[in-house]
């Protein structure tokens, strides 16, 4: 279940945040590429496989402020 989402300006990779109680993981989505990974350091190391830097991210608009 997804609980929070961030994406690159251009929204060519989306993170995902997911979670049950206390447990959290993060789901990147891009160009070809879905990957599951438990924290945000393991985030941040696969984020750098693929060169995007986690501070690029931004929260994405509602579809209501991009009309």
């Amino acid at each position: 279940m997804s609980t929070a989402a961030m994406q690159t300006p251009d929204g060519t990779w989306r993170v995902e945040v997911g979670g049950v109680g206390s447990v959290a993981w993060y789901t990147l989505i891009g160009p070809g590429v879905t990957r599951a990974v438990p924290s945000v350091d393991k985030l941040a190391d696969v984020l750098r496989e693929v060169g995007v830097e986690l501070g690029d991210f931004v929260e994405p608009q509602a579809a209501s402020e991009a009309a």
